[in-house]
């Protein structure tokens, strides 16, 4: 995994003060699943901060298909970044993939606060540096990595970002749909689910209804360098 994505923590995560001040002037929101957040297209007016829940950041094509470009989004991260820095109009849509609780900060008020808090300001530059990184990890494994190597590259990270550790392995906590992965690693939900299903009979996974476990990081790691 490229080193950006191991980054300390601490670097980048806003501790509790600093959230403090991210929700005090935001509007709080409590949003059920499937309801979207941001539409492509829409003027950015403010950024969103994730309190709980998971959203996708997603792009239609002309041909109506849908691709998940910001991978997904969990608690305490902030989504509509880079349309409101660079006062563009929004180019992906937001969505809830779970029931989600979510504050909206106004753009004055976002200036406002990195232009006060220096440590805010290079936290959010820290987190765009990420995403970028992670934009070019994912156009690089599109062009150059086999699905069966997406997926397992998307699988180990979601494992080390979000992952909740069992008796028998890590499990990802989100109730993902194959369609849903598919859309992630870039492929149909038919070929994901045949990944997915051969990664299972190597013991390297186990399919829980819509969770997954992983039960041998270390074969999970070799499976998409």
């Amino acid at each position: 995994m490229d080193s950006i994505l191991l980054l300390n923590k601490k670097l980048k995560e806003f501790n509790e003060e600093e959230w403090s001040k991210l929700f005090e002037k935001a509007v709080k929101m409590k949003l059920p699943k499937g309801s979207t957040v941001f539409s492509a297209a829409e003027s950015s007016q403010g950024v969103f901060i994730i309190e709980s829940g998971w959203v996708k950041i997603s792009r239609i094509s002309n041909e109506g298909r849908e691709s998940v470009v910001g991978c997904i989004r969990n608690p305490k991260e902030i989504i509509g970044l880079a349309e409101v820095l660079l006062d563009k109009k929004r180019t992906c849509n937001a969505v809830a993939i779970t029931n989600i609780e979510i504050g909206f900060l106004r753009r004055e008020d976002f200036y406002n606060l990195i232009k006060e808090d220096f440590n805010i300001s290079l936290k959010v530059m820290r987190l765009l540096a990420e995403r970028m990184r992670e934009a070019e990890e994912n156009v690089h494994n599109l062009s150059s990595k086999y699905v069966s190597k997406r997926l397992a590259s998307f699988l180990y990270k979601a494992s080390f970002k979000w992952g909740v550790d069992d008796f028998d392995g890590i499990k990802i906590p989100l109730n993902l749909t194959h369609e849903e992965i598919a859309q992630v690693v870039g492929t149909s939900r038919q070929t994901t689910t045949k990944a997915l299903n051969m990664l299972q009979q190597r013991g390297i996974i186990k399919l829980e209804k819509k969770q997954i476990k992983i039960l041998d990081i270390k074969k999970l790691i070799s499976s998409y360098k």
